[in-house]
């Protein structure tokens, strides 16, 4: 934080020595946030998902970002062909400003690489974040392993 009171936020790809890291930010996020909004059965599928050694396996076909001041990883966001995905911020962290701008930069890179549309998956909990970002809703979706899902999509 500076003096003003702001954080310094700093967006860098995601390194295989942040997996463990990340992983916490996401699990604390699925047991502190989403289980409002999710059964037990899908956030504990969530949360093993999300282990470190899966977001290392994920890594490998996708772009990782994270949200970093000072070294601490706030967020995290990744991008895979024109899909966004897995948009977690550490909930202490929620409503300043680091959620935005993670979906700044991602969206920045899709354009960057040709897309002119993007979409992602959005969880209940997350859905009014995205809409207020532009997001217009195509459709919802469930499965037993990930719940209740609003596909969404925006123009670059």
């Amino acid at each position: 934080m500076n003096e003003n009171g702001e954080y310094k936020i700093r967006i860098r790809k995601f390194k295989r020595e942040d997996a463990r890291k990340v992983s916490y930010l996401i699990r604390k996020t699925l047991i502190e946030v989403n289980i409002k909004d999710y059964p037990q059965n899908v956030i504990q599928f969530m949360y093993e998902n999300y282990s470190p050694r899966r977001i290392i396996e994920k890594s490998s076909n996708r772009l990782m970002y994270v949200a970093v001041e000072d070294e601490r990883i706030l967020g995290t966001v990744s991008l895979k062909d024109n899909l966004i995905l897995a948009l977690f911020v550490n909930p202490k962290f929620h409503g300043r400003g680091i959620g935005t701008k993670l979906m700044s930069h991602i969206e920045s890179v899709a354009r960057k690489r040709g897309y002119k549309i993007v979409s992602l998956p959005s969880s209940v909990t997350a859905y009014e974040f995205y809409k207020k970002l532009g997001y217009k809703k195509v459709r919802d979706e469930y499965s037993p392993q990930y719940g209740q899902a609003v596909i969404m999509e925006k123009s670059l």
